[in-house]
């Protein structure tokens, strides 16, 4: 896991610094060593930051050079598979010089060119110089784990693993996009390809890049389909499933320095955790935070867990926030980034940092299985819905129109029954984003008319994609998942937290051919009976007495509204009345939110707390031209 950057210029490049102020910007994500690349044409310059975890000698240094070809690798990641890959590497005459992961991307994009991106089973993020083609190569991993960042300009192309050093390039247009504010006052992120800066585009997940004398071109290489099914009984599917989730977990255990794990006590991590403690020789050392609000606090069931699996457990209290980590905490994530659950995952994991470079986590079983309440379907609607979409496989009314509308009794009765039971029950990852954050709210802050449209041709663009994958409610909703909210949100959550603390998070739920398992299963193994992740909570009983199993969900939040209110209040007050740091958002607006929340004690939580996050972000990150 590491940090890299680089630039290819339309002439060669002179200014050295250009690349070392990209460097410097990400010295937290590879605090072991530094290294840069010039191309002998002077037109490439390949900067990297390097955490050690494979083959922790010199020659895992880079950027690394291809000694036949002269390509040459900035990479920041982990492949799972590399071991397998290069036995079969060596057996078609390559020789290495290292033990690392990197070496063996270098061998295969020697062979098969673009193709390599087939054979790699992990999370990354690279680019390769290509010396003879004069052309620079770069990919990102399937589920998106591992950012990469651009800036295309009349000087050149500039990349980085975070957004913050790149906006402070002088190649980089750090003008507002209004466009991404309109996504982020909706979603509490900015989707990809868009970044809060005109000048900065995220790569997509499952995308390359490829960039050369003929211009830039960007294209996918792995879609996720759901309507291939494969039809077993329920004790094959568990049986399959537990094999699969066990060899991605052995996977992720492979490292030259000691793994652990971030143990939420949620039945997600407390499964990858069993399964670790399942295959390994001595105590699994596991992580938690929790909160001294009970309705936040799942620190109990972390404890149950690590006590059932033997773990040498150090959980940690998440008390009063410290203001003094916000500024920093904005900047790491260099655009405003509005999930509040970003607090308690630094915290999680600068605990887990004191004693490890490498942890397992629980991330993605919501989007694997169908965690979320948004997707406890009855099972009439789920077999109903089915039905429809085998007649009618796009939707029946535009989504964009529907969730949006307002109506009276008894049209917004009918239109309710109508959405979650006929038409759009896979509307959730949509509607979930709805009452504080609706279309009307955002017209009224951004006041421009001209971005009416914006997130409504998103959803529909989105849905409609979600139908043609898919032939039932549940699976659209994951697919939905798969390529919004998770990508967007939770991934960027968790890469931004740990690697501020040089930590690596690996996600063995994540792992995309137990996603393409998955994806073939029947609905009835993902939600039965209004319960979801029906499989991965069948295969938790095999480890957990069933009342651990079959609680509440609580998620990973923050005491909020309680925290705005107290700690953060006056720090609130002082930000959204600030003109500087809400512009360009309609300050009658915001005071309204504001003083219905601080003086009316109205619950405007979810609503100011993205607001509060630009605000910050407009003071201490990049400013924009």
């Amino acid at each position: 896991m590491c940090g890299i950057a680089g630039i290819v210029g339309k002439q060669p490049l002179e200014e050295h610094g250009a690349l070392a102020g990209l460097v410097d910007g990400i010295v937290h994500r590879g605090p072991d060593d530094r290294g840069d690349y010039l191309s002998p044409d002077g037109t490439c310059a390949l900067g990297h930051t390097r955490l050690a975890i494979l083959d922790l000698s010199t020659a895992g240094h880079q950027p690394m050079i291809d000694g036949e070809t002269g390509n040459a690798i900035v990479f920041n990641g982990e492949i799972y598979n590399f071991a397998t890959l290069r036995t079969q590497c060596e057996a078609d005459g390559f020789r290495f010089r290292s033990h690392s992961d990197t070496e063996v991307i270098l061998a295969l994009y020697r062979r098969h060119g673009v193709d390599c991106l087939r054979f790699l089973r992990g999370m990354f993020a690279f680019a390769i110089w290509d010396a003879r083609a004069r052309r620079l190569f770069f990919a990102r991993d399937r589920l998106g784990k591992k950012p990469f960042h651009y800036a295309a300009s009349p000087q050149g192309f500039a990349f980085c693993s975070e957004i913050d050093p790149l906006a402070r390039h002088a190649w980089t247009d750090r003008s507002l996009d209004m466009q991404a504010l309109d996504f982020f006052l909706h979603l509490q992120y900015v989707p990809a390809p868009l970044s809060i800066y005109r000048g900065i585009r995220k790569l997509p997940p499952a995308h390359y890049g490829l960039l050369d004398a003929s211009g830039l071109r960007i294209a996918p290489y792995w879609s996720l389909d759901y309507r291939d099914k494969v039809e077993m009984d329920e004790t094959e599917a568990l049986d399959a499933f537990e094999a699969k989730l066990a060899e991605a977990v052995k996977l992720r255990m492979v490292a030259d320095v000691p793994v652990g794990a971030l143990l939420s006590g949620g039945v997600d991590s407390s499964v990858i955790v069993a399964l670790m403690a399942k295959q390994s020789a001595a105590p699994v050392r596991t992580f938690s935070v929790g909160f001294s609000e009970a309705a936040f606090d799942e620190s109990a069931y972390a404890r149950q867990a690590a006590e059932i699996c033997g773990t040498l457990h150090r959980p940690a209290e998440l008390g009063a926030p410290d203001l003094s980590v916000l500024p920093m905490l904005v900047r790491r994530y260099g655009e405003p980034f509005g999930d509040s659950s970003a607090l308690p995952s630094f915290s999680v994991c600068a605990a887990a940092r004191q004693e490890l470079k490498v942890v397992l986590n629980g991330d993605g079983g919501d989007e694997l299985l169908g965690g979320y309440p948004r997707y406890s379907l009855p099972d009439a609607t789920i077999r109903l819905a089915t039905w429809v979409r085998r007649r009618h496989p796009l939707p029946l009314v535009d989504p964009a129109k529907w969730l949006g509308s307002r109506g009276p009794f008894p049209f917004k009765k009918l239109r309710r029954l109508a959405m979650e039971h006929l038409l759009l029950p896979d509307a959730g990852p949509f509607t979930m984003y709805g009452g504080s954050r609706n279309d009307a709210v955002r017209r009224t802050l951004l006041g421009d008319d001209a971005l009416a449209g914006n997130l409504p041709q998103w959803r529909a663009d989105w849905f409609r994609q979600a139908r043609l994958a898919s032939d039932n409610p549940v699976d659209s909703m994951l697919w939905l998942d798969n390529h919004t909210y998770l990508p967007g949100d939770l991934l960027v959550k968790m890469d931004i937290a740990a690697m501020h603390c040089g930590l690596e998070a690996r996600s063995p739920l994540l792992d995309h051919e137990l996603i393409e398992f998955c994806a073939r299963l029947p609905a009835r193994f993902k939600v039965r009976h209004r319960t979801g992740k029906y499989l991965l909570k069948k295969l938790a009983e095999r480890y957990y007495p069933k009342d651990f199993v079959y609680r509440r969900k609580m998620g990973f939040g923050i005491p909020l509204d309680a925290w705005m209110r107290g700690p953060f209040r006056a720090l609130l007050d002082d930000v959204l009345r600030d003109p500087a740091c809400m512009a360009p958002l309609d300050m009658a607006a915001v005071d309204a939110f504001r003083r219905r929340f601080l003086d009316e004690r109205a619950d405007e939580s979810t609503r100011l707390w993205p607001l509060f996050m630009y605000g910050l972000w407009r003071r201490h990150g990049a400013p924009a031209d």
